[in-house]
Protein backbone atom coordinates (compact mmCIF):
# COMPACT_ATOMS: atom_id res chain seq x y z
CA UNK A 1 0.00 0.00 0.00
CA UNK A 2 2.68 2.26 0.65
CA UNK A 3 4.65 1.51 -2.05
CA UNK A 4 1.38 2.67 -4.48
CA UNK A 5 1.38 5.74 -2.73
CA UNK A 6 5.45 6.75 -3.51
CA UNK A 7 5.31 5.50 -7.20
CA UNK A 8 2.99 8.38 -8.47
CA UNK A 9 5.52 11.00 -5.79
CA UNK A 10 8.96 9.46 -7.77
CA UNK A 11 7.02 9.39 -11.58
CA UNK A 12 6.32 13.19 -10.68
CA UNK A 13 10.04 13.83 -9.37
CA UNK A 14 11.58 12.61 -12.73
CA UNK A 15 9.40 15.13 -14.91
CA UNK A 16 11.19 18.21 -16.21
CA UNK A 17 10.26 20.79 -13.83
CA UNK A 18 9.79 24.85 -15.73
CA UNK A 19 13.04 26.72 -14.64
CA UNK A 20 12.05 29.82 -12.04
CA UNK A 21 11.33 33.10 -12.77
CA UNK A 22 14.33 35.54 -12.84
CA UNK A 23 13.78 39.41 -11.98
CA UNK A 24 15.04 41.68 -14.67
CA UNK A 25 18.27 42.75 -13.66
CA UNK A 26 18.00 46.60 -11.95
CA UNK A 27 18.81 49.58 -13.62
CA UNK A 28 21.91 50.87 -13.57
CA UNK A 29 22.21 53.94 -11.08
CA UNK A 30 22.15 57.52 -13.30
CA UNK A 31 25.68 58.90 -12.03
CA UNK A 32 25.33 61.82 -14.42
CA UNK A 33 24.94 64.26 -11.96
CA UNK A 34 27.54 62.86 -9.57
CA UNK A 35 30.59 62.71 -12.63
CA UNK A 36 30.55 63.64 -16.06
CA UNK A 37 33.12 62.49 -18.37
CA UNK A 38 35.46 65.25 -20.25
CA UNK A 39 35.08 66.86 -22.32
CA UNK A 40 32.11 67.52 -20.65
CA UNK A 41 30.20 67.97 -23.52
CA UNK A 42 30.50 66.31 -27.35
CA UNK A 43 29.68 69.38 -28.51
CA UNK A 44 32.87 71.26 -26.83
CA UNK A 45 35.40 68.62 -28.71
CA UNK A 46 33.85 66.81 -31.04
CA UNK A 47 35.56 63.93 -33.39
CA UNK A 48 35.27 65.17 -36.73
CA UNK A 49 36.62 64.23 -40.44
CA UNK A 50 36.24 68.06 -41.83
CA UNK A 51 39.43 69.62 -42.34
CA UNK A 52 40.25 73.17 -40.24
CA UNK A 53 39.52 76.59 -41.96
CA UNK A 54 36.78 78.32 -43.18
CA UNK A 55 36.63 79.98 -46.56
CA UNK A 56 37.75 83.65 -46.80
CA UNK A 57 34.39 84.99 -48.06
CA UNK A 58 32.63 83.28 -45.01
CA UNK A 59 35.30 84.64 -42.63
CA UNK A 60 34.70 88.30 -43.93
CA UNK A 61 31.26 87.80 -43.59
CA UNK A 62 31.69 87.03 -39.98
CA UNK A 63 34.14 89.73 -39.65
CA UNK A 64 31.26 92.05 -40.42
CA UNK A 65 29.31 90.72 -38.27
CA UNK A 66 31.43 91.40 -35.32
CA UNK A 67 31.60 95.01 -36.51
CA UNK A 68 27.87 95.82 -35.85
CA UNK A 69 27.91 93.62 -32.61
CA UNK A 70 30.63 96.39 -32.18
CA UNK A 71 28.40 99.62 -32.72
CA UNK A 72 25.51 97.45 -30.88
CA UNK A 73 27.59 97.10 -27.76
CA UNK A 74 26.87 100.36 -26.25
CA UNK A 75 23.43 100.76 -27.41
CA UNK A 76 21.07 99.15 -25.10
CA UNK A 77 21.06 98.28 -21.23
CA UNK A 78 18.85 95.18 -19.61
CA UNK A 79 18.44 93.22 -16.29
CA UNK A 80 20.85 90.32 -15.18
CA UNK A 81 19.80 87.72 -12.60
CA UNK A 82 23.08 86.08 -11.04
CA UNK A 83 22.64 83.03 -9.68
CA UNK A 84 25.87 80.81 -8.29
CA UNK A 85 25.28 77.23 -7.04
CA UNK A 86 27.80 75.43 -4.69
CA UNK A 87 27.78 71.48 -4.49
CA UNK A 88 28.71 69.06 -1.86
CA UNK A 89 31.15 65.91 -2.74
CA UNK A 90 28.22 63.90 -3.90
CA UNK A 91 27.67 66.38 -7.08
CA UNK A 92 23.97 67.71 -5.26
CA UNK A 93 23.27 71.46 -5.01
CA UNK A 94 23.73 72.84 -1.69
CA UNK A 95 23.93 76.11 -1.70
CA UNK A 96 22.70 79.43 -4.11
CA UNK A 97 23.11 83.19 -3.98
CA UNK A 98 20.74 85.60 -6.10
CA UNK A 99 21.52 88.79 -7.43
CA UNK A 100 19.95 90.87 -9.65
CA UNK A 101 21.30 93.90 -11.67
CA UNK A 102 20.31 96.74 -13.85
CA UNK A 103 23.11 95.78 -16.86
CA UNK A 104 24.85 97.54 -19.68
CA UNK A 105 28.31 97.99 -21.25
CA UNK A 106 30.37 101.32 -21.26
CA UNK A 107 33.10 101.98 -23.58
CA UNK A 108 35.86 103.43 -21.65
CA UNK A 109 39.36 104.49 -24.27
CA UNK A 110 38.15 102.31 -27.07
CA UNK A 111 37.37 99.71 -24.66
CA UNK A 112 34.25 98.14 -23.70
CA UNK A 113 33.47 96.85 -19.96
CA UNK A 114 30.58 95.67 -18.07
CA UNK A 115 28.89 98.50 -15.32
CA UNK A 116 26.25 97.03 -13.13
CA UNK A 117 24.16 98.50 -10.61
CA UNK A 118 22.04 96.63 -7.88
CA UNK A 119 18.61 96.14 -8.12
CA UNK A 120 16.17 96.61 -5.06
CA UNK A 121 13.00 94.72 -4.00
CA UNK A 122 11.24 96.84 -6.36
CA UNK A 123 13.32 96.63 -9.60
CA UNK A 124 14.86 99.82 -9.22
CA UNK A 125 18.53 100.24 -9.71
CA UNK A 126 20.85 101.61 -6.92
CA UNK A 127 22.76 104.79 -7.61
CA UNK A 128 26.66 103.24 -6.99
CA UNK A 129 28.12 100.58 -9.65
CA UNK A 130 28.52 97.10 -8.30
CA UNK A 131 31.27 94.98 -8.90
CA UNK A 132 30.29 91.30 -9.72
CA UNK A 133 32.05 90.29 -12.79
CA UNK A 134 32.95 86.63 -13.51
CA UNK A 135 36.79 84.99 -13.96
CA UNK A 136 35.82 84.60 -17.59
CA UNK A 137 34.79 85.82 -21.26
CA UNK A 138 31.64 88.23 -20.69
CA UNK A 139 28.40 87.05 -22.42
CA UNK A 140 28.73 89.71 -24.96
CA UNK A 141 32.79 88.51 -25.75
CA UNK A 142 31.45 85.75 -27.99
CA UNK A 143 30.15 87.96 -30.36
CA UNK A 144 33.65 88.69 -31.23
CA UNK A 145 34.85 85.35 -31.59
CA UNK A 146 35.16 86.06 -35.51
CA UNK A 147 36.57 89.72 -35.18
CA UNK A 148 39.19 90.42 -37.53
CA UNK A 149 41.16 91.13 -34.91
CA UNK A 150 40.92 87.69 -33.31
CA UNK A 151 40.34 85.74 -36.63
CA UNK A 152 44.34 84.99 -36.33
CA UNK A 153 44.21 83.30 -32.70
CA UNK A 154 41.63 80.73 -33.35
CA UNK A 155 41.83 77.58 -35.89
CA UNK A 156 38.01 77.49 -37.18
CA UNK A 157 36.42 74.63 -38.93
CA UNK A 158 33.08 73.91 -40.36
CA UNK A 159 30.61 71.61 -39.12
CA UNK A 160 28.08 71.82 -41.67
CA UNK A 161 24.08 73.34 -41.41
CA UNK A 162 21.19 71.76 -40.53
CA UNK A 163 17.71 72.84 -38.92
CA UNK A 164 17.14 72.44 -35.16
CA UNK A 165 13.54 73.57 -34.58
CA UNK A 166 12.64 76.35 -36.73
CA UNK A 167 16.08 77.61 -36.72
CA UNK A 168 18.63 76.85 -39.90
CA UNK A 169 22.13 76.95 -38.33
CA UNK A 170 25.46 76.54 -39.14
CA UNK A 171 28.33 74.66 -36.98
CA UNK A 172 31.39 76.10 -36.68
CA UNK A 173 33.84 74.91 -34.42
CA UNK A 174 36.69 76.74 -32.86
CA UNK A 175 40.51 76.36 -30.79
CA UNK A 176 42.03 79.72 -29.55
CA UNK A 177 46.04 79.72 -29.72
CA UNK A 178 46.46 81.00 -26.49
CA UNK A 179 47.25 78.80 -23.02
CA UNK A 180 44.69 79.10 -20.52
CA UNK A 181 45.63 81.81 -17.33
CA UNK A 182 43.02 83.70 -15.89
CA UNK A 183 40.31 82.17 -18.70
CA UNK A 184 38.69 85.78 -19.01
CA UNK A 185 40.29 86.27 -23.17
CA UNK A 186 37.89 83.86 -25.37
CA UNK A 187 41.14 83.33 -27.39
CA UNK A 188 42.06 80.74 -24.50
CA UNK A 189 39.12 78.50 -25.15
CA UNK A 190 37.87 76.09 -27.54
CA UNK A 191 34.56 74.66 -28.71
CA UNK A 192 31.37 74.76 -30.65
CA UNK A 193 29.53 78.08 -31.78
CA UNK A 194 25.42 77.74 -33.55
CA UNK A 195 25.39 81.18 -36.01
CA UNK A 196 22.21 81.17 -38.06
CA UNK A 197 22.87 79.95 -41.42
CA UNK A 198 21.23 83.12 -42.75
CA UNK A 199 22.39 85.94 -40.49
CA UNK A 200 25.47 84.37 -39.50
CA UNK A 201 24.67 85.89 -35.91
CA UNK A 202 25.41 83.70 -32.81
CA UNK A 203 22.82 81.54 -31.13
CA UNK A 204 24.69 78.88 -29.05
CA UNK A 205 28.47 78.48 -27.83
CA UNK A 206 30.00 75.37 -25.97
CA UNK A 207 32.88 75.82 -24.96
CA UNK A 208 35.90 75.05 -22.26
CA UNK A 209 39.47 75.78 -21.80
CA UNK A 210 41.45 75.09 -24.95
CA UNK A 211 43.74 71.96 -24.32
CA UNK A 212 42.28 71.13 -20.91
CA UNK A 213 41.78 67.15 -21.60
CA UNK A 214 45.35 67.19 -22.21
CA UNK A 215 45.70 69.87 -19.16
CA UNK A 216 43.74 67.64 -17.22
CA UNK A 217 45.53 64.49 -17.62
CA UNK A 218 48.67 66.00 -16.80
CA UNK A 219 47.83 68.05 -13.73
CA UNK A 220 46.30 64.53 -12.20
CA UNK A 221 49.45 62.82 -12.67
CA UNK A 222 51.30 65.20 -10.84
CA UNK A 223 48.26 65.05 -8.50
CA UNK A 224 48.71 61.16 -8.08
CA UNK A 225 52.95 61.63 -7.24
CA UNK A 226 52.06 64.25 -4.85
CA UNK A 227 53.71 63.82 -1.55
CA UNK A 228 50.85 61.59 0.87
CA UNK A 229 50.24 62.54 4.26
CA UNK A 230 48.33 59.56 6.42
CA UNK A 231 46.21 59.01 3.42
CA UNK A 232 45.67 62.73 1.84
CA UNK A 233 47.91 63.70 -0.76
CA UNK A 234 48.71 67.79 0.11
CA UNK A 235 48.22 68.74 -3.79
CA UNK A 236 44.83 70.23 -4.47
CA UNK A 237 42.95 67.94 -7.58
CA UNK A 238 42.77 69.61 -11.20
CA UNK A 239 39.78 72.03 -11.93
CA UNK A 240 37.86 72.05 -15.08
CA UNK A 241 35.86 74.55 -16.51
CA UNK A 242 32.88 74.61 -19.31
CA UNK A 243 30.64 77.04 -20.64
CA UNK A 244 27.13 77.38 -22.40
CA UNK A 245 26.01 80.55 -23.70
CA UNK A 246 22.94 81.31 -25.62
CA UNK A 247 21.93 84.26 -27.51
CA UNK A 248 18.13 84.07 -28.33
CA UNK A 249 16.78 87.39 -28.40
CA UNK A 250 16.74 89.18 -31.62
CA UNK A 251 16.45 92.34 -32.58
CA UNK A 252 17.85 94.41 -35.45
CA UNK A 253 18.89 91.60 -37.39
CA UNK A 254 21.09 90.71 -34.30
CA UNK A 255 20.89 88.20 -31.66
CA UNK A 256 21.57 88.90 -27.83
CA UNK A 257 22.95 87.42 -24.98
CA UNK A 258 19.98 85.52 -23.10
CA UNK A 259 21.84 83.22 -20.70
CA UNK A 260 25.28 82.29 -19.84
CA UNK A 261 26.77 79.08 -17.57
CA UNK A 262 30.38 78.73 -16.59
CA UNK A 263 30.55 74.99 -14.35
CA UNK A 264 33.65 74.41 -12.39
CA UNK A 265 34.70 70.99 -11.64
CA UNK A 266 37.04 68.76 -10.11
CA UNK A 267 38.87 66.23 -11.34
CA UNK A 268 38.26 62.94 -9.91
CA UNK A 269 40.31 60.71 -12.64
CA UNK A 270 42.11 61.94 -15.59
CA UNK A 271 38.93 61.43 -17.21
CA UNK A 272 36.22 61.90 -15.29
CA UNK A 273 34.92 64.87 -12.73
CA UNK A 274 32.61 65.89 -9.90
CA UNK A 275 30.57 69.78 -10.24
CA UNK A 276 31.77 72.26 -7.82
CA UNK A 277 30.06 75.39 -8.38
CA UNK A 278 28.11 76.79 -11.18
CA UNK A 279 27.51 80.20 -12.29
CA UNK A 280 24.46 81.22 -14.36
CA UNK A 281 23.21 84.67 -15.69
CA UNK A 282 19.64 85.24 -17.29
CA UNK A 283 19.51 88.58 -19.29
CA UNK A 284 16.33 90.01 -20.06
CA UNK A 285 14.30 93.29 -20.41
CA UNK A 286 16.28 94.41 -22.99
CA UNK A 287 15.88 98.37 -23.82
CA UNK A 288 17.87 99.94 -26.46
CA UNK A 289 18.65 103.40 -27.33
CA UNK A 290 19.61 106.11 -30.02
CA UNK A 291 23.81 105.96 -29.90
CA UNK A 292 25.31 109.55 -29.44
CA UNK A 293 26.52 111.90 -31.97
CA UNK A 294 29.17 110.38 -33.90
CA UNK A 295 28.87 106.91 -32.18
CA UNK A 296 28.51 104.88 -34.96
CA UNK A 297 31.34 105.76 -36.77
CA UNK A 298 32.87 103.68 -34.51
CA UNK A 299 34.43 100.88 -36.21
CA UNK A 300 37.28 98.79 -33.93
CA UNK A 301 36.01 95.58 -31.61
CA UNK A 302 35.76 96.01 -28.05
CA UNK A 303 38.34 93.76 -25.60
CA UNK A 304 37.18 90.81 -24.23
Amino acid sequence: MLLALLLPLCAAAQQPMDPPEIPPPLPKPDKRGEEERLPADERIAPERDEPWGLPDDLLAELAERSKLYAEYAVRFTCDETARLAGYDGSGQAASEKIRRYAYLLVREGGQVREFRNRLDKRGNPKPAETEDEETFPPAYAWAFLFAKRNQPYFAYRDLGDRFEGFDWVREIQFKGALSFTDGRDIRQWEGTILVDASTLTPLEVWAQPAHQDDRIRSQFDRWAKSFNLIGFRLAPKPIAYKSHVRFRYRRDGLTFPTEMRYDTLRATSPTRSVPVRASIREYENYRFFKPEAGQEEFESEPTD
